[in-house]
């Protein structure tokens, strides 16, 4: 995401979208109330004698008051829609509802109504693009999945079936029918990186991968490619993979790695020693003021849904937090471990000491 004007005493931002992890980081930072401005297309209407006809549509410059928001999965675009606040007085709209459908390489100016140390985190995550993209390809004799390691999830692109008899039964078309599979594999595989370079890493057990990765690097030497041995393919691989050591390096900035890495701690302290993990906002509010928070974990959700008041309350525990001399980490809640996060309360903290 790319800021292209800021002004934190007039409450504003405009910003360009460069990519569809924009469009979650924007869902996050708009809030019921806000305003959002910009270049969109109006349908013109006219009336003759007693009936209003539709004449075409005109591009304007328009404000809304935000009212609702979602992210369409079916086009990828992110709907924001409010009733009219700001538009040219020629049209008589004001009053009248419009959605915005935004994606990548649309600018966009938001107006906030309440500016807080959660939507400036947000921002300056969204802004900070060294992220790497990377891709795992899960697979052996029988199957090939493919995931792109988003931001906030782990997205499943294709997968794909070898058709390969099992290895008892040999036939004479085995050869030609790996070929085959392959070949399969690297089309899905070179459509999905024809937008950008990605790491990519290949993850199963046995010598499919190695036999795969040969392939590849012979046809496409630029390729950065890695090989991890998991015990399964699919989704359980992919959490295999990402607990290894050459996904961890690869994804170092990646706030998906980073948020499992914390919560994983945190259930690992639970299990072993509860006294130096507190959660629920109570608990966590004494550990706070006793000075004990090491690392506060705060969940995207609970920041989404709670009340502007109770929103006001988590803001002043994050700064209490880190006055004390913790540090604060808000949580991604649409992978498996923000999910656990949530079901613990939405907020839990790593403590330097015990607080009785």
């Amino acid at each position: 995401m790319r800021v292209i004007e800021l002004d934190k005493k007039k409450r504003y931002v405009e910003l360009e979208v460069e990519d569809e992890d924009d469009l979650w980081h924007l869902y996050n930072m708009i809030e019921m109330g806000d305003q959002i401005c910009g270049n969109t297309t109006r349908e013109i209407k006219v009336t003759r004698g007693d009936q209003e006809e539709r004449v075409g549509r005109r591009r304007v410059f328009l404000c809304i008051v935000v009212e609702d928001t979602g992210i369409q999965s079916f086009t990828g675009k992110l709907r924001v829609r409010g009733k009219i606040v700001s538009a040219p007085e020629d049209m008589n709209i004001l009053g009248s509802y419009h959605s915005f459908a935004l994606s990548p390489r649309d600018r966009v100016t938001l107006v906030k109504e309440n500016w807080t140390s959660f939507f400036e985190e947000r921002l300056d995550r969204a802004v900070k693009k060294s992220r790497p993209k990377v891709i795992v390809v899960t697979l052996d004799d029988q199957e090939a999945t493919i995931y792109i390691i988003k931001d906030y999830e782990v997205h499943e692109v294709v997968s794909i079936a070898s058709n390969i008899p099992g290895k008892y039964l040999e036939t004479a078309d085995r050869g030609s029918l790996r070929s085959k599979y392959f070949n399969s594999i690297e089309e899905e595989l070179m459509r999905t990186v024809k937008d950008g370079t990605y790491t990519i890493v290949l993850a199963g057990p046995g010598f499919t991968k190695n036999e795969f990765g040969k392939y590849l690097k012979d046809k496409h030497r630029a390729l950065n490619i890695f090989e991890e041995s998991t015990s399964s393919v699919g989704a359980p691989g992919v959490r295999e993979v990402m607990s290894r050591g050459t996904l961890s390096k690869i994804l170092e900035d990646t706030l998906i790695v980073r948020d499992s890495r914390l919560v994983d701690e945190l259930l690992s302290r639970l299990s072993k020693d509860p006294r130096l993990v507190a959660y629920g906002f109570g608990e966590v509010e004494k550990s706070v003021n006793a000075g004990a928070v090491e690392t506060l974990l705060v969940s995207d959700r609970l920041i989404k849904t709670v009340s502007l008041n109770e929103k006001k309350k988590l803001e002043e525990l994050c700064k209490n937090a880190e006055k004390y001399g913790g540090r604060v980490f808000f949580i991604g809640s649409e992978h498996e471990k923000g999910s656990q996060l949530y079901n613990l309360g939405g907020v839990a903290a790593l403590l330097r000491f015990q607080v009785n």
